[in-house]
Order: structure tokens, then sequence, then C-alpha cells
């Protein structure tokens, strides 16, 4: 078991970090294993630690003006520490800033090591505002920090087939509750990461940012498989909710009067689809698919219909009620996430507020501060251990237009 995060004492950011500061080799590592060690037994990550157990204004004389952001806010405990042990991630060469003096100072002091990979991250969030066309965010209602193993859970009504919800209960009538049960199956767990190993000669004759495209590689391809995971889960089911039923597009070709092309959406049949979702009470809002169902979704946007109308399919469905939105192109009620791993000519529909939870192992991304302190190789680690888990079983519905 963690202990609790209420029971952390907060200190000045010399009173947790001046061992990593040593001059011996030797008390500077072990001042970061100490560190590291007590942000595990409460079951959180290094950053987050560093926030909860260090105050800025316990600082006492001049040296609190340091970790001064504005004339009345004082930064937060990670940014204090980074300012504490001269570990800056951008240049600011009007402030006398450079970047280099964050490789020197892991140079000089190997406890300093700990930080590396969060400060090679927050190097990568400043220096590039990349677009990352696969990712989780978007696919997820959530993203749920666990402590330990969690069961599977699935919803079950207490009443019989025919007990259906009333559009106001009588005074006196019985509530409809559902009951949430856990399963004998645990929520899988997967370990996603990725790393580069450099010799310490290396880092001591390069510059930091040097190690920015390779940081900015690790981050696109972690996410990529967490996609790809996410994906599946939503097709396959998590072992408590089962597979998702599939509809073809050509079920809707008599009440549309449209002739279903094979491996094309078009407006009608898509219109009818999703109309059908909200009848049994579970709209789609979100959509899942490969890239060459991407491109059929922007043919919506971007083919003009042959109804005399300088009009785009997409403008159509607008009028019928709906408007879809592609990536990055219009704003909308249907969004569109890419993932390499989609069925080919299948899109995946459904609810994202009360559909995918991803759950995250607390303190799985320790290791990478970890391994950084290990020995005269400066290593960065990106790693996450993550799993899916369907919070209902009916939101989803595959479209398929093959058929």
């Amino acid at each position: 078991m963690f202990r609790s995060t209420t029971d952390i004492k907060r200190k000045s950011p010399a009173g947790l970090l001046a061992g990593l500061l040593s001059d011996s080799e030797h008390t500077s590592k072990e001042a970061a294993s100490k560190l590291i060690l007590e942000a595990k037994s409460y079951g959180v990550n290094l950053k987050d630690f560093l926030r909860l157990s260090i105050d800025p204004r316990l600082t006492e004389g001049e040296g609190k003006s340091q970790f001064l952001k504005g004339p009345d806010s004082f930064m937060n405990g990670y940014e204090a520490s980074l300012a504490y042990l001269n570990l800056p991630v951008a240049d600011d060469l009007d402030g006398g800033i450079r970047l280099q003096a964050a490789a020197d100072t892991f140079n000089t002091y190997g406890g300093t090591r700990a930080l590396f990979p969060l400060v090679i991250d927050d190097m990568v969030k400043w220096k590039y505002r990349q677009t990352n066309y696969e990712t989780v965010e978007g696919m997820i209602s959530q993203d749920r920090v666990i402590a330990g193993t969690e069961l599977l859970s699935t919803i079950v009504d207490d009443t019989q087939g025919d007990y259906q919800f009333a559009r106001a209960i009588a005074e006196g009538g019985r509530i409809p509750i559902h009951s949430i049960k856990t399963t004998e199956q645990s929520v899988k767990i997967w370990k996603f990461g990725y790393g580069y190993k450099t010799t310490y000669e290396f880092n001591r004759r390069a510059s930091l940012d040097i190690l920015t495209p390779y940081a900015v590689r690790v981050q696109r391809e972690i996410e990529h498989s967490k996609v790809a995971q996410a994906t599946a889960v939503l097709i396959n089911g998590d072992g408590a909710y089962g597979a998702a039923p599939v509809v073809t597009a050509g079920s809707f070709d008599t009440k549309t009067g449209i002739t279903t092309v094979p491996g094309t959406l078009n407006y009608k049949n898509l219109v009818a689809w999703l109309v059908s979702r909200a009848q049994v009470g579970v709209p789609v809002d979100t959509v899942v698919g490969n890239w060459d169902m991407y491109l059929q979704w922007l043919f919506l946007f971007s083919v003009p219909t042959t109804n005399g109308q300088s009009m785009t399919d997409a403008e159509i469905m607008k009028r019928s009620g709906y408007t879809v939105r592609g990536l990055p192109i219009l704003d909308g009620d249907v969004q569109f996430k890419l993932s390499s791993t989609a069925p080919e000519g299948q899109i995946i529909g459904y609810s994202v507020g009360d559909t995918l939870e991803q759950l995250t192992e607390a303190g799985s991304e320790i290791s990478q501060s970890e391994q950084s302190i290990l020995t005269q190789e400066v290593t960065y680690v990106r790693t996450e251990n993550s799993g899916f888990h369907l919070s209902f079983g009916d939101t989803r519905s595959i479209y398929d237009t093959t058929h």
C-alpha cells in the first residue's frame, strides 16, 4: 500500500534537494536514490512529488527572490527545484540563461540526473509545439491513476428486461438503480516505453538539446502504441464487455435510397447510422478510423456533390442536423480520431464521455529517473504502465463500409 500524500511535509528547495548538489558523487547519487524512493512510497512520479513536497516560500533570507514568478506569485515545487538545481529547459539570452547550464549540472552532480528525463520532456515542449495526429487525447473519458491491480467492472440492472425508464417517476415509485459490480478479471496493464542511452563522454561534449529530435520520436511512438491498444479494446472489449457490434453501411440502403459503394462513406447512410445510435440512447460524438477512412471522411468536406448545389456532403449533413469534423479541418458534433490499427473500411463510433477510461499505474514513470543515475551512461527513458477499461458496453458501434 502507498502512503497517503497528505502525510507529505513541505520543505524549502534547499531543505529537500541540497544533497543532490554535494561535491561527492556518491553522496549526490545517494540523495537522489532516497528522493526517488520517497516518491515511490507515495505512489506518485517524481515531478508530482516535487510539486507536493516543496514550497519555495519556506526559503529563508534573500534567496527566496529567485523563486518569484511575479510580484506576488511563486513558482510551484517542481519549477523551484529546477531553479535551485540550475536546470533551465530553454535559452533566455536576455536573462543570461543558457540551456547548456543544465548539461553542466548533470555532468557535475550525478544525483541531479534523476531529473534528466523531466528536463528533456520540458525542453521538447518548449521547443516544439508538434501536432501528434495519433493520440489518446479525445479517445478517452479520463486518465485515472491507480495504486495497484484494478478489477474489471460491469453495470448490472436491478430490474427485469421489461422494466423501462419512464419519463417521470410516480410519487412513491421506485427509482431505477444500476449496480456496478466487479468481475474476477483485472484490467490488463501494458508497459509503453522507449529510450536512448548516451555515454558520459557524449554528454560532456555535446549540447543537451541534441537529444531533442530523439525525445520527440520517443513521445510520438509511445502515444501511437497507446492508441493501438485503446483501439483494440474499443473493438474487442476488455474482458468484462465483449466486442463491439458491427453495422454495415449497406443495411441502410433501403432507408436512404442509396446503393452503397464498398469502401466509401456517403452522407445519407452515415447520418442514418448516427441517427440510429442516438435513437437507442447512445449518440455518437467520436469516431475512430485509419488513414484511409480519414481520407474518406475528408471527402465529405472537400468533394462537391452532384445535386446541382455548390455544397459539400458535410454542409448537407449540417443542414440535416449533424455537423461532422475532421482533424483538424472543422469544428462540430462528431470528432474523427486517427488510429493506424483501426480495421480497413470501418469506423468505430461511440460516446467518449462514458466509454473508454485510461488507467495509469501510480509511480510507473519513476523508473526513468532511477535509470538516469545508475551509471556513467546518461539514459533518457520514457515509460508508462497503462491499461484501458470500458465503463459501459453498449456505447460502441462499428460502421462497416465494405458491405
